[in-house]
């Protein structure tokens, strides 16, 4: 068995053929490849019926921040379009901006057409499952569970 959190740079190398993966660590597939190899070669499965995992790191201003105003400030800069556009072009992950779509990406080469699939949708917001905080009891049976994973 292999545990790591490398997929989005073994991946594309071909280190490993599957891997489970935020959609955020497959978009930038292209920048991993080695040399000669096109990127249509990863693909990133999400289900087309909108049924899968989906969630959405968040930005927000405790409430009592020191500096709440440059906080909002950043927070504002964060939901700028063009801004957003220039996150995703160096992480690979998205706002939730109307204006970020599939086609856009592509058309802007920020991601290939091969990978459109890893773009969040509204409609997966709707549809998809979130991640709940776990209840204590199953969280202790999750941490047995995992230290016999990693003791195997």
């Amino acid at each position: 068995m292999h545990i790591d959190n490398n997929d989005y740079t073994n991946v594309p190398a071909g280190q490993i053929w599957i891997h489970q993966s935020w959609s955020g660590d497959m978009a930038p597939a292209a920048y991993y490849m080695p040399k000669g190899v096109p990127v249509d070669v990863v693909g990133y499965w999400f289900p087309t019926d909108g049924r899968g995992p989906v969630g959405n790191d968040l930005i927000a201003v405790l409430k009592g921040a020191q500096n709440p105003v440059l906080a909002h400030l950043f927070m504002n800069y964060m939901l700028d379009l063009h801004n957003g556009l220039t996150n995703y072009e160096y992480t690979g992950y998205m706002q939730p901006l109307n204006g970020i779509t599939p086609q856009r990406l592509v058309q802007e080469q920020l991601l290939p057409k091969s990978l459109m699939s890893t773009t969040v949708l509204p409609s997966d917001f709707r549809k998809g499952i979130m991640e709940l905080q776990i209840p204590v009891t199953a969280s202790v049976l999750w941490e047995q569970a995992w230290q016999r994973v990693k003791s195997a």
